[in-house]
């Protein structure tokens, strides 16, 4: 097809021809098809999830025991200057989260304060709330011993 010049001079603009419009429409279902098919057939379902069980009697006990003497442990070495007051303070966090994370077979090391609340640990987020400003704090707001004393609070009180 040529271009024909009107009687003012102006080329008529070109026309595509008829396959190249086929083209690139096949070509736009072909990547849509292609996303619909990496998200439908892609995607795994995911497990029906379960409560995991909780640790129930000799479990638990064996639970709070071995995190009691740890904490017990982390007291002792920050007393004795072997552990910083901050990383004392920080690993009684730490210990207490780990020790119901196990109990419940949940992630509770990564969680925040708020994250817990949400989820209905109420005791576990007071026990690391008392703990939070003395990890964080310029200067510890609690002595180890008292940090110490709430993570044991909450330990003997998880159920």
């Amino acid at each position: 097809m040529a271009a024909m010049q009107d009687e003012n001079g102006f080329y008529s603009p070109l026309q595509y021809q008829p396959q190249w419009f086929w083209l690139g429409l096949v070509m736009v279902l072909l990547v849509g098809l292609w996303y619909a098919a990496i998200f439908l057939w892609g995607r795994k379902k995911a497990p029906a999830r379960q409560n995991a069980p909780a640790h129930q009697g000799p479990h638990l006990e064996r639970l709070r025991s071995e995190c009691l003497q740890a904490i017990d442990a982390t007291a002792e070495d920050a007393d004795a200057g072997r552990l910083p007051e901050r990383d004392a303070h920080q690993k009684l966090s730490f210990l207490v989260r780990e020790f119901a994370g196990t109990a419940k077979g949940l992630p509770l090391t990564s969680m925040t304060l708020e994250e817990l609340r949400r989820h209905e640990y109420n005791g576990l987020a007071a026990g690391i709330a008392g703990i939070y400003p003395s990890e964080f704090a310029p200067q510890p707001t609690h002595t180890v011993q008292e940090s110490a004393e709430a993570a044991r609070q909450v330990v003997r009180a998880w159920n």
